[in-house]
């Protein structure tokens, strides 16, 4: 008998050792089982298993053999068949090729995820069929098609999985959501016309904080918009939350040395944003769920310049908009502002409410307008306007504070 010494670790039974998930595949046969209208659009939306996809109408039939592209799959732009993606004006590199990928999309508020083509755009995948007819051996046209929904189609095709080096680096999911707008407004100087179109429209006018601007939302788990999140390598191994924290361009995880999410915390934010459906709801300005973004300026200690001289450690959001995500739609500025009251949220400080002609009668006396004194009675930064129904904006920066100020926001995501 062999000494205990000897022994190996005893072996786990089967049962106990976890099969590998298999691979994903991005390139996939499948049938279209559902094709539902879009309102007033040449567009409808086709359902291939569980995913949905916004298509031109009158292009597939219920039941039809299509070709689904997955999330992430690089379309390479020197194949005309993706022309009508590669055109899109969002063309970069990948891997050594130029091309685009394929993300979650919006339009007209039906959550797009994936590309379909029609099965005879690809001649390779009809050469393959035929070539299974004639294997030998039984086989019959529903075998054959199951074979073929099995098949992961990507190295015939020469479609690449396009993975973001940022995706795995332990602080974000990615990209930020696609279903609410990103904060951003053009300076009056380049609003062509500025007060031949806009002169009679009444603005609500804020003070433009110095920050960066970040946007915190909820939605609902059991919502479409819950499952277009964009999910990454979560260190904590955690699942995904369906609160969250973003700039205009990466959307944060939750760990110990984000700015964003401590900042959001500590005002107490992340626990007020769901409380707004509920406000609304019992001011009768809508029903429905609570799938909220609240959108304002993250100011303080080490961001910019800190022109607002807050103190060292110091962070503060003032709150500018809260879209309403289930209705793709801006809250009233003054629906806005009084929810802010309610929840006792920090807004940015209101100037007025008037015509553009009546508060200036050009872009030389907006900008001279734009200077004076902010939060903390330091030099503001200038002014943003907003009409009543948050469809336009635009915003005066102080000439002074650019003066002193101006060279510490060098990207889009600073302003």
């Amino acid at each position: 008998m062999e000494s205990e010494g000897r022994m190996g670790p005893p072996l786990p039974p089967s049962s106990a050792i976890m099969p590998r998930p298999p691979p994903r595949k991005l390139v996939t046969v499948r049938r279209i089982s559902q094709l539902t209208q879009i309102k007033r659009s040449r567009f409808e939306v086709a359902t291939v298993d569980g995913w949905n996809v916004v298509v031109e109408k009158g292009l597939y039939t219920i039941g039809e053999l299509i070709v689904y592209f997955e999330i992430d799959s690089f379309l390479p732009e020197d194949d005309d068949r993706y022309w009508e993606y590669t055109i899109s004006g969002s063309i970069q590199e990948y891997l050594g090729k130029r091309g685009t990928v394929v993300r979650t999309r919006l339009h007209q508020r039906h959550i797009s995820q994936g590309v379909i083509f029609p099965l005879n755009t690809f001649p390779e995948i009809i050469q393959d069929k035929r070539a299974q007819c004639k294997a030998p051996g039984p086989h019959n046209a529903a075998e054959i098609e199951k074979k073929m929904m099995d098949i992961d189609y990507a190295g015939l095709l020469g479609i690449k999985k396009f993975e973001e080096h940022f995706l795995d680096d332990g602080v974000s999911y990615g990209y930020p959501p696609i279903f609410f707008p990103q904060p951003g407004c053009e300076r009056a100087q380049n609003v062509v016309s500025l007060f031949e179109q806009y002169g009679n429209e009444d603005f609500h006018v804020t003070e433009k904080v110095d920050g960066i601007p970040i946007t915190v939302y909820h939605v609902d788990p059991q919502s479409q918009w819950f499952a277009a999140l964009p999910r990454g390598a979560d260190t904590k191994g955690a699942e995904r939350p369906h609160l969250g924290v973003c700039s205009r361009s990466v959307d944060y995880m939750e760990v110990d040395n984000s700015i964003p999410w401590k900042a959001a915390r500590e005002q107490g934010i992340i626990s007020k944003v769901p409380r707004i459906g509920a406000l609304c709801a019992a001011a009768s300005h809508r029903n429905g769920g609570n799938n909220f973004a609240i959108q304002g300026e993250l100011c303080g200690d080490g961001i910019m310049g800190n022109s607002m001289q807050f103190h060292k450690g110091q962070h503060r959001f003032f709150a500018f908009g809260i879209y309403d995500i289930d209705k793709q739609k801006w809250l009233h500025p003054q629906q806005t502002f009084q929810i802010c009251k309610s929840l006792h949220i920090d807004h940015v400080p209101v100037i007025t409410r008037k015509k553009l002609n009546h508060f200036a009668k050009d872009t030389d006396e907006l900008l001279r307008k734009a200077e004076g004194r902010g939060v903390n009675g330091s030099n503001r930064e200038g002014l943003v306007f907003r009409t009543l129904n948050s469809t336009f904006s635009f915003k005066a920066i102080s000439n002074s504070w650019l003066l002193e100020y101006g060279h510490l926001k060098s990207t889009p995501d600073q302003w």
